[in-house]
C-alpha cells in the first residue's frame, strides 16, 4: 500500500480552523496562538511541519488539504 506525506506551512497559517474540524486526527487548534498543528508531525524547517500517513488517512488529509482558505495543506504519495 502507498505512503503518503502531509506538507503544512504552520508559518502562513491564519487559525481559521476547518481543517481541524474535518481531519482532527491529524490537526488541532493550538491555544497559545490560534494555529493549527499537525499532530505527532515534524518541523523541517522554515515553520514547514510533515507527517507520513497511511492510505487508510489519506481521504481525510485531503479533505482539510482542500477546505484549508490558504491552501498551505498538501498531501502527496511518497514514492
Amino acid at each position: 500500500m502507498p505512503k503518503y506525506r502531509i506538507e503544512y506551512n504552520r508559518k502562513d497559517c491564519i487559525g481559521a480552523g476547518p481543517c481541524a474540524a474535518v481531519d482532527p486526527k491529524h490537526f488541532d487548534i493550538d491555544p497559545t496562538d490560534g494555529k493549527a498543528n499537525l499532530k505527532g508531525g515534524k518541523d523541517i524547517g522554515n515553520d514547514v511541519w510533515v507527517l507520513e500517513i497511511e492510505e487508510s488517512s489519506k481521504e481525510k488529509a485531503v479533505q482539510a488539504a482542500d477546505v484549508c482558505p490558504v491552501a498551505i495543506i498538501s498531501v502527496k504519495e511518497i514514492k
